[in-house]
């Protein structure tokens, strides 16, 4: 799973550090804390044009829905290993984008405890992670689940109940992901644990980090316990 990211750095940075310039640049929101269930917008680098970073919506709206209300899944995030087949995503297996965002938290279940504590993931050396998505322009607006696969051993500790993580991509893999010709047996094998857990840190955060009764959108909420 992956439905709470954090966005702390400014659009400025994100435009440097990836060399391209930002539109839409009013939707963008800069938070240390962000729901996808808000369905906030997040800067993203997709096939529509790869030259430039745009605002796309979280939450998957297929785009022959009529009415928002009308849609009722959770398409926050997609199974990798469901993407070509399940009806709310085979359509947009070509529509792929990079999520980019500073870390994202996940919960951990400690053994013999019924209260979940929550991790936060993110690079050890590098200020951005990438996540791999999917997008259907909905009304003119494009709409992105974020892409789940089995956890890597890193994932699999922090994240032990469901063993489940986002597709990390970066490097060569990031770049293979916005091709234009990219076949479905390629983009099957960009669909695995990150190989590359050296590269992050996870550690536990302040508890309620997801309680919506909360305000967890401040700086403390990144701070280690």
């Amino acid at each position: 799973m992956c439905y709470h990211v954090s966005e702390q750095l400014k659009l400025e940075l994100i435009q440097e550090r990836f060399s391209r310039q930002a539109i839409n640049r009013e939707l963008f929101e800069q938070a240390f804390y962000l729901s996808g269930f808000a369905q906030p917008y997040l800067p993203a680098i997709s096939t529509h044009d790869p030259k430039v970073i745009d605002m796309y919506r979280w939450k998957l709206i297929p785009h022959w829905v009529k009415e928002e209300s009308d849609w009722k899944a959770n398409t926050l995030n997609a199974k990798g290993e469901e993407l070509f087949e399940k009806g709310s995503y085979k359509n947009y297996w070509k529509n792929r984008c990079l999520l980019i965002c500073t870390g994202f938290f996940e919960p951990h279940h400690p053994e013999g405890q019924k209260k979940s504590q929550s991790f936060y993931i993110k690079p050890k050396t590098s200020e951005f992670i990438t996540l791999g998505g999917i997008y259907s322009v909905w009304n003119n607006i494009p709409t992105f689940s974020i892409i789940t696969v089995p956890a890597s051993p890193l994932l699999a500790e922090i994240h032990n109940e469901r063993k489940r993580m986002p597709l990390i991509l970066d490097g060569d893999a990031a770049d293979a992901w916005l091709l234009q010709d990219l076949a479905k047996e390629e983009m099957a094998d960009l669909m695995v644990p990150y190989p590359h857990d050296e590269l992050l840190e996870g550690y536990r955060v302040m508890d309620g980090v997801t309680n919506t009764r909360l305000n967890t959108n401040v700086e403390e909420v990144l701070k280690p316990v």
